[in-house]
């Protein structure tokens, strides 16, 4: 009877433990807080002969019996070939809380461009993404051929091209290097000259392939403003016809998106607000007297290949000079404002800082909705949420 109760407690004990790195190795589903229930529709907009695949993401009426899943199968093949990781352990067909097809709410909403980190896909972020559509946002979450990981053109995907974000274990630890140091010159910078010659050295030395890529990204973005109005329209047919505010466009993004949501915020007069997520910004992209609103948002405990680097305050000068905000998550690392955040995990692999992660998602939650609904809808104002250290600049 001892022997059996050895047993029964031996595989109480395997099947718990098994149990318990599948919950760590599977991140938590997103749980909107807004009013709205989140509607979903994958569409291609296309302009000659460039294309790009969008998720949308808008706050809807009902449910309906289809959803999208968090980690499809050839997405998750991607990530486990990025990750060097069992494709099975990746792949999670899990129901996201979004209805395809769903009745969008009536109104005019203002709009949202979601652009992913390099070498990574559109839906990296979905806790962000979805709480703002929750919210009454229209968000679009953008999937760049040949750099995604992967992008649909109806039923076809296009994977990512060898060649990007590619690189032997030494390039990216000299790469890495140079950033970190980059970031500690950007701190210490006193007024945007110098920032700009400092910030010139670091894009020639440690962003030059990935800088050689900016401008696709960009005339991808360009394309989803310009048929925004056929979206509008029902030119494009989808669910959403007639309930976009094209007066209120904003952009969001992580890493090299974040880049890229402030380029279009100081180049194209179309969009009003831009929140970066631990991204920098490019010298190519500053304008004089831009008139959006901006805001950057860094993690100062990231450990890559065994290089540590903090990004905080990286971007100072173009806040102040924008009378823009910053906010350092302390204890947050790159990966920690992406769904990779959930994967708790990961903090064992160098790959999450040591920030608590149900904090991190929802503090950098309540500071998206904050950061729009103060910039986009003109209600409220940034506060300074739990585990973030605040700086709103003004002249």
């Amino acid at each position: 009877m001892k022997q059996l109760w050895f047993i029964a407690i031996s595989i109480i004990l395997i099947v718990g433990g098994v149990l318990l790195i599948l919950n760590m190795l599977q991140p938590a589903l997103p749980a909107p807080s807004g009013p709205h229930l989140v509607g979903y529709q994958r569409t291609n907009l296309e302009q000659g002969d460039r294309w790009v695949d969008v998720q949308i993401f808008y706050p809807a009426t009902e449910k309906t019996d289809q959803q999208p899943p968090v980690m499809p199968k050839t997405l998750a093949a991607q990530m486990a070939k990025s990750f060097g990781a069992p494709e099975a352990a990746m792949q999670d067909d899990r129901p996201l809380p979004a209805y395809i097809g769903a009745k969008a709410v009536a109104g005019s909403h203002p709009v949202i461009i979601f652009n992913h980190g390099h070498g990574m896909y559109a839906g990296q972020n979905s806790h962000q993404v979805i709480e703002l559509a929750s919210q009454g946002y229209m968000v679009m979450a953008i999937s760049h051929p040949g750099h995604s990981l992967v992008a649909f053109r109806g039923d076809e995907p296009t994977l990512k091209s060898e060649d990007v974000a590619n690189y032997p274990p030494e390039v990216a630890k000299t790469l890495l290097t140079r950033q970190a140091e980059g970031y500690d010159a950007l701190r210490r910078t006193n007024s945007m000259d110098e920032w700009t010659t400092t910030m010139h050295a670091l894009e020639t030395e440690a962003f030059g392939e990935i800088s050689g890529q900016f401008q696709d990204w960009i005339d991808n973005n360009k394309l989803v403003l310009d048929q925004l109005p056929a979206l509008q329209s029902g030119a494009i047919s989808t669910t959403i016809s007639g309930t976009l505010d094209l007066d209120k466009i904003g952009y969001f993004g992580h890493s090299f998106g974040g880049a890229v949501a402030t380029h279009m915020n100081m180049q194209d007069d179309r969009v009003s607000a831009s929140f970066s997520m631990d991204g920098p910004a490019f010298t190519w992209s500053i304008a004089e007297n831009p008139a959006g609103a901006f805001c950057f948002a860094y993690g100062n405990a990231n450990d890559q290949a065994g290089v540590k680097s903090d990004m905080s305050w990286v971007n100072q000068q173009i806040a102040k000079s924008t009378n823009g905000c910053e906010l350092v998550f302390d204890g947050a690392a790159h990966m920690n404002f992406s769904d990779l955040n959930e994967i708790s995990f990961l903090k064992f692999f160098d790959m999450l800082g040591p920030v608590d992660y149900q904090m991190m998602r929802s503090s950098l939650n309540q500071s998206l909705v904050e950061f729009f609904n103060s910039t986009l809808r003109n209600q409220g104002e940034m506060t300074q949420v739990e585990g973030t250290e605040l700086m709103q600049h003004k002249s």
